[in-house]
């Protein structure tokens, strides 16, 4: 208010009562100095804050044995992490300070600081690791392999193997954890089984479901798991409280991808060999719409606002933006060859879809539903992807 008033009295040539015109300079200077001392103080807090506001999107290249991080402000490559042989998958604490990156081929599994981005470990598994989870406690890694019919749990403070628990089988796809952490559930593809294991025994329970069952989701509640059986064209309903199948709901060809609204109120099922979405209703275990999409999706993302799903196609290479409301495709967005995996920006901005018949990740604008940029030289293989702080 001071340098207003300072300003107004030199323009008008007024002054105020008992101060003389040299008092008025002086006052004027010592503000004029005062702003330009913290000036350099104040951009630096600018550029922090708005360095605070960026996130790194961290994608797995699968034939360049590293990890590309790009910030999501930029949507610029910073660094690139160098990993095991043949990384394909990657998990996050629950914190998001560090990233579990599984190496097929080396049977190992880098772990990553996520602000320093640098490798700080690399633990020696079993063969051809795949999938992981880490404890909503942060403190366990549970790990499946793709050769051998156990599941690896690690330790998160001291990067070493726990323990490795037999499940049976020898194709594990997919893993997560019920929202208190007491049980993990595993889809076990040449079992046609989903296992839960005890976290605290780590004693398995074997549910029967359809064959090939690929991925899982839990409901908001956590009182339901669903996962998709990609060899029956179903999905299996689990009641988390009995751990027993509670409905077989048919869908189309070759389910894999799956996502729950944030309400709960419906589950979105990619169909890779049909080219649809089968959805739904959470309430009657049956499926209220189909809707057609591009070729082999693969992957289903929900907003966190629960308004739009987006469907990554790898053979149409295009990602399909569904309303949920209305039901209906509302957007069909070229990305680039071999549309696979996918994330949203913690700020629920932009969506990220690596082209893995490419070097490129796609960038799409979330408001406009436009693609913003095409990030190139990402890596050979684009793959995995999650985002760090």
């Amino acid at each position: 208010m001071g340098i207003k008033e300072n300003s107004l009295e030199f323009a008008t040539g007024e002054q105020k009562e008992g101060v003389t015109p040299v008092e008025s300079t002086l006052g004027s200077f010592e503000l004029r100095s005062i702003s330009k001392a913290f000036l350099p103080l104040l951009l630096i807090v600018c550029a922090f804050a708005s360095s605070a506001l960026a996130h790194s999107l961290f994608v797995v290249t699968r034939l360049s044995d590293a990890v590309a991080v790009i910030d999501d402000s930029t949507d610029q490559i910073t660094t690139r992490i160098p990993v095991g042989d043949a990384p394909v998958r990657i998990s996050m604490s629950p914190d998001r300070l560090k990233a579990y990156v599984s190496n097929d081929t080396s049977a190992t599994v880098s772990v990553l600081d996520t602000v320093a981005l640098t490798t700080t470990a690399t633990i020696r598994v079993g063969p051809h690791p795949q999938e992981s989870a880490v404890t909503p406690d942060g403190g366990r890694l549970f790990l499946v392999h793709q050769a051998t019919p156990t599941v690896t749990v690690i330790d998160t403070e001291t990067n070493s193997v726990i323990t490795n628990v037999v499940i049976g089988g020898h194709q594990a796809k997919d893993i997560l954890f019920t929202l208190d952490g007491r049980f993990s559930y595993v889809a076990n593809y040449t079992q046609a089984a989903v296992n839960v294991i005890d976290t605290a025994t780590y004693q398995v329970r074997t549910i029967p479901t359809g064959a090939g069952p690929r991925r899982l989701a839990i409901s908001p509640a956590g009182d339901r798991v669903f996962v998709t059986n990609n060899g029956a064209d179903s999905v299996s309903a689990i009641d988390t409280q009995t751990q027993q199948v509670i409905a077989t709901i048919p869908v189309g060809h070759k389910p894999r991808g799956i996502a729950i609204t944030p309400s709960g109120d419906a589950i979105y099922v990619g169909n890779v060999q049909s080219g649809t979405v089968s959805i739904i209703d959470s309430s009657t275990l049956t499926v209220i719409d189909t809707v057609p999409v591009g070729t082999k999706p693969w992957e289903v993302i929900i907003t966190e606002d629960g308004t739009l799903a987006f469907v990554s196609s790898s053979v149409a290479g295009d990602v399909s933006v569904i309303d949920t409301a209305t039901r209906e495709v509302i957007q069909t967005l070229v990305t680039g060859s071999g549309s696979f995996f996918s994330a949203i920006n913690p700020d629920g901005t932009k969506f990220y879809v690596s082209n893995t018949n490419d070097t490129t990740v796609s960038v799409i604008d979330i408001p406009s539903l436009t693609v913003l940029d095409v990030i190139p030289d990402v890596g050979s293989y684009p793959f995995d992807m999650a985002f760090g702080p």
